[in-house]
């Protein structure tokens, strides 16, 4: 067997596998609730929404698709992060569940 050669995602890589996918840019970032131009940012530049809908899309992480932009994250990308992980309602135990009647 031959070993096959790690991929490498760069914009027309990303832009490409997203078409395959018969899918947008665009069309990615308003299921994701964002403005639709997050994902096409993302793929210039840093842009922490669009990069994490993007890699939700592929099902990669952000750090596999962009290992330069997170090989050492700046306290503010750790800051917004750990924020946005910790957001969802979701997550959270409600424990007034009952209590309003």
């Amino acid at each position: 067997m031959t070993k096959r050669a790690p991929v490498v995602w760069d914009r027309h890589a990303i832009r490409a596998e997203v078409h395959r996918r018969e899918t947008t840019l665009r069309a990615i970032a308003l299921a994701a609730g964002l403005h639709f131009t997050a994902c096409s940012s993302a793929l210039i530049r840093r842009h922490l929404a669009g990069e994490k809908a993007l890699a939700d899309f592929l099902g990669l992480a952000p750090e596999v698709i962009w290992p330069e932009r997170y090989a050492k994250l700046s306290p503010w990308a750790k800051r917004i992060l750990a924020k946005r992980e910790s957001a969802s309602q979701n997550v959270r135990q409600r424990s007034d569940m009952g209590a309003a009647a």
